[in-house]
């Protein structure tokens, strides 16, 4: 990496040298989105000249709200390009926070993401999905190194915020010594399962994939299933993650393949490695203390796992385990340009060009961090003969939740203080299943049921990531304290380990999954009970169900299908359920399938011949229309049909031209040809390139969705008969299924309606032989494209009224 001044000059000179190579890979749902740093610069620049129109420049702060994607990565480019502070936040932040933040940092405007909504003070929001304008031929603003880059809160959200001021040149500083201590290259893919509005996250996850001209991919939520699954189907290289996540994917896997003796490892290496990734090496650990048993446990399986150290105020990677020098349980040697030496009472101190400007409008903080121009970082430490450091204590009560959040007890604290009935409180990291649990412990005048309600109260205030999900009532008087008034926490947590009767779970309507059950019902969470039926008392449809099971796998960390929901399933059900599946690993479909093959796909003319067309072209008098309204797609597109005959795929296949045709998967219904004719699922698969698709109520449907979405990425054009069955009472359409909708509007590509009439003249429904000749049509109809943010239910209307327009017009 040439030597830049600023991070717009960085990534000019990234496009500039990787230019067409992939960039940021992200799947927001069900479709991959794939920039390249030509299109990274490109969405950057329009942004940037949005940023213009509306007046931000040299030196205004602007919020940087959204999850981990592309448009997040081209938002902080186009901040610096107009030489702004980039102020990134949480997009989970409830109001009282934002206020706050608001207050402090004195942000000129909000770039936000389009699934968040801004509920902070009013200020201008930018969607930073929607800038869609040219970009400008003004040139970036000129940005020095000694200005700054961002401003970075870090604790105190609820009360007293600390932002933590980063230049250009700190953060360009720390991202040549990261890149030289544990190297990229091109060839190399990085996965990143940590927030970008983390500093940590920002360059290892950011900085230096780009600078290394390899591509980095993010999750929307990386829940369990989804890092499976990016593993399984991306060429990933290197793992950013935190250790909980890495100690919960380590449990699982054990309770998946047994546990199996630690001498045996090494002999079944290779098997058990391919059931994570088959393209794995490097595992890139940070944020909190990696347990040295689970550490031993990845490197006996054969992948690198390299501890690193550091503080948001040292931008923030200080020391870091190479490939060339590691030592378990250390986190490493200090980076070139370090200077670090521990104080004698233990702390380490730390010098150098990446420590911070400073704390934002706070000089009393920012003197009390220093000590003779040497940072304290508030954690203990020592260096061993050979220069690694160990970390005895990491910002010593802070919980680090499985999705990189760092979470302030004091931020909980504060919330629950000014809750009516609670007299102190004392909030901690307490571990269970694998897990480390934010739980509350009150002093409080009250009994459990009055407890419940005020941690439910405080639990409305909170961020997801910070909200209680255990809490106990303190039995005595008052907690330990030191002289100066501090709760002893140690002592609190050891109480709280010796004694685990004294912990309580939020009972009734203020547990976890009830508040989770009646946000995406829609409902009040009182309102549930024991009794209460999911499906027909709340009306959770297959779609609901699925949004139902990320949802609980996001939050609460337990993998479920939504088929695990059936028609009688319960609340309490629901509950039970989720205690005996803790450990559960989901399973991730194979893709891509042996039909999509090379040699398959050449085969596909001659055997569409062999066993369809020299058959069927007597009995089919075929005509078609609507061919104009195909001439301006370039693919993938979806195509919806009615369905009246099981002739009705290899017709709609003939009626396409050659470059939609040999690029189509047909949708088949798993209880048609995956189950009752399961005898012609080879010549199905190979002549007409079917895939299965669950349509059955008591069906899992989100393996279909995903593997459509995955056809897609490829490049196919994807035949579904949305009806879900064989009209077989009349010339109409059927109603729908509500995933048609769905797939409309989430699959980002245009669907074209096309009616096909007199197949079941041929061969009448639920027949497999031809009955007689007669003139079949196939008919197409005009492209329909979502709108921005287009309900699922708009679209499938829309849909159904094209078919049964094109069905009324028939010639």
């Amino acid at each position: 990496m040439q030597t830049v001044g600023s991070f717009s000059e960085f990534l000019d000179d990234m496009v500039g040298r990787y230019g067409p190579r992939p960039a940021i890979q992200y799947r927001p749902r069900y479709r991959t989105l794939r920039w390249s740093y030509l299109e990274l610069g490109t969405h950057a620049a329009k942004l940037a000249s949005l940023l213009d129109e509306h007046g931000v420049g040299s030196g205004d702060r602007v919020f940087l709200s959204a999850e981990n994607s592309p448009h997040w990565v081209a938002a902080f480019f186009a901040i610096a390009a107009r030489g702004a502070v980039i102020v990134p936040l949480n997009p989970r932040s409830p109001p009282e926070q934002l206020a706050n933040l608001v207050r402090s940092a004195g942000p000129s405007l909000v770039l936000a993401s389009p699934r968040r909504r801004w509920e902070g003070p009013p200020l201008p929001v930018v969607d930073i999905e929607r800038s869609g304008r040219v970009p400008s031929n003004r040139p970036a603003t000129r940005t020095g190194p000694a200005r700054l880059a961002e401003i970075i809160y870090t604790s105190g959200t609820t009360g007293d915020p600390k932002g933590v001021m980063l230049t250009h040149a700190n953060l360009l500083s720390d991202l040549s010594a990261v890149a030289r201590a544990i190297p990229l290259a091109p060839d190399d893919h990085v996965l990143s399962l940590v927030p970008l509005f983390h500093v940590y996250g920002q360059m290892t996850s950011l900085f230096c994939p780009l600078a290394a001209g390899c591509p980095v991919s993010y999750l929307t939520t990386p829940t369990t299933r989804s890092v499976l699954e990016a593993l399984t189907h991306t060429p990933v290289t290197h793992l950013v993650a935190v250790p909980e996540v890495l100690k919960t994917m380590m449990d699982r896997l054990e309770s998946r393949i047994g546990r199996i003796p630690g001498f045996l490892w090494p002999l079944l290496r290779g098997r058990i490695r391919a059931r994570i990734s088959g393209s794995l090496r490097t595992i890139v650990c940070g944020g909190a203390p990696l347990d040295p048993v689970v550490e031993e446990k990845w490197w006996a399986l054969g992948f690198q796992v390299l501890q690193g150290y550091g503080l948001t105020e040292t931008s923030p990677v200080i020391a870091a385990n190479t490939p060339q020098a590691h030592r378990i349980g250390s986190v490493g040697k200090p980076l070139d340009e370090v200077e670090l030496r521990i104080a004698s009472d233990g702390e380490i101190l730390v010098k150098g060009p990446m420590v911070m400007a400073g704390y934002f409008r706070d000089p009393a903080r920012t003197e009390a961090a220093f000590a003779d121009g040497w940072l304290k970082t508030g954690d203990a430490g020592r260096l061993d003969a050979d220069g690694f450091l160990y970390v005895y204590g990491r910002k010593r009560y802070m919980i680090l939740g499985p999705g990189g959040e760092n979470v302030f007890p004091e931020d909980i604290e504060a919330v629950l203080n000014r809750t009516a009935g609670v007299t102190d409180c004392a909030v901690v990291g307490l571990e269970s299943g694998g897990r480390t649990l934010v739980h509350a412990v009150l002093l409080a005048d009250a009994d459990e049921a009055r407890a419940a309600a005020i941690v439910a109260e405080a639990n409305r205030h909170l961020a997801p990531h910070q909200r209680i999900v255990s809490w106990s009532l303190w039995p005595e008087p008052d907690f330990p304290r030191s002289v100066t008034r501090k709760v002893k926490k140690d002592e609190v947590l050891g109480r709280l380990r010796r004694e685990p009767s004294t912990q309580a779970v939020p009972v009734g309507r203020s547990t976890p999954l009830r508040l989770l059950l009646a946000q995406v019902a829609g409902t009040e969470a009182g309102a549930l009970s024991d009794d209460t039926r999911l499906v027909p008392d709340l009306g959770l449809d297959s779609l609901l169900r699925i949004e139902l099971v990320a949802r609980i796998e996001e939050d609460l960390g337990v993998c479920l299908d939504e088929i695990d929901i059936g028609p009688l399933t319960t609340v309490a059900d629901l509950e039970n359920l989720l205690v005996r599946r803790q450990d559960r690993m989901p399973r991730v479909d194979a893709h891509p399938r042996w039909s999509l093959s090379p040699w398959a796909s050449r085969l596909r003319p001659l055997a569409q011949k062999v066993f369809l067309q020299w058959w069927i072209a007597p009995f089919c008098r075929l005509r078609v229309s609507g061919l104009e309204h195909l001439a301006a797609l370039d693919g993938p597109v979806i195509f919806m049909a009615n369905h009246r005959s099981y002739l009705d795929s290899a017709v709609a296949s003939f009626a396409l031209p050659d470059r939609f045709r040999y690029r189509l998967a047909i949708a088949a219904a798993t209880g048609v040809l995956y189950t009752r004719y399961r005898w012609a699922v080879p010549i199905g698969e190979l002549s007409l390139n079917a895939f299965p698709l669950p349509s059955g109520p008591d069906e899992n449907i989100r393996p279909g969705l995903e593997l459509i979405g995955r056809l897609l990425d490829d490049g196919w054009n994807v035949l579904i008969f949305p009806e879900g069955q064989m009209n077989r009472g009349g010339l109409g359409i059927q109603p729908l299924r509500r995933g048609a909708g769905t797939i409309g509007v989430d699959m980002g590509v245009p669907v074209v309606p096309l009616v096909i009439e007199g197949t079941e003249k041929v061969m009448p429904p639920g027949r497999i032989v031809p009955r007689a000749a007669a003139p079949v049509s196939v008919r197409f109809g005009a492209p329909l494209r979502a709108g921005e943010a287009e309900p699922h239910g708009r679209m499938l209307a829309r849909i159904e009224d094209a078919l049964r327009r094109l069905l009324e017009n028939s010639p």
